[in-house]
């Protein structure tokens, strides 16, 4: 079934880069505390509100606008996304249709100690791929503090083992 065609309480938002498009959208989790509203659009994208508008995650440089996502642990967020998919009759493996990868990636590149740190949570969590091998790699040599660098190796080590 396709996401427009649900019987389900859709909400008129303006896209961020869709011109000032209105998107149809569906709120799905609420997240670090009530203040990151995740849904997903008419047309299949998982997007985040930011008061009247909404950012959609397919946006490359949107991936930013995702990282509070890491905030929270891995399994109580994916769990809060199932629930909220399946309470509005969508099943639950839309799921793997969100990037885990690319917001993990971008907390990776942040230059932040704060993000670095929350993505280096997340890296065990989700499917490893040569991309997220090869950013470990990069910050175990670069990163922002000596913690950061130990932490990206110690991960990277982990990787190769499983």
């Amino acid at each position: 079934m396709e996401l427009s065609q649900l019987d389900a309480p859709w909400m008129q938002k303006v896209g961020r880069k869709a011109g000032g498009v209105n998107l149809s959208w569906l709120p799905v989790a609420q997240l670090c505390g009530g203040r990151f509203l995740l849904g997903v659009t008419s047309r299949g994208e998982w997007a985040r509100s930011t008061g009247s508008v909404i950012q959609t995650v397919d946006e490359e440089a949107g991936y930013v606008f995702f990282l509070p996502l890491l905030e929270g642990l891995p399994e109580i967020v994916r769990c809060k996304m199932i629930d909220g998919l399946k309470a509005h009759g969508i099943s639950e493996l839309f799921i793997d249709l969100f990037p885990f990868e690319k917001v993990v990636v971008a907390g990776l590149r942040s230059q932040s100690e704060y993000w670095s740190s929350l993505a280096l949570k997340w890296v065990l969590f989700i499917p490893r791929t040569d991309s997220l091998e090869a950013e470990l790699e990069v910050l175990s040599k670069s990163g922002e503090t000596q913690r950061i660098r130990h932490s990206a190796r110690k991960i990277a080590k982990q990787l190769k083992v499983l």
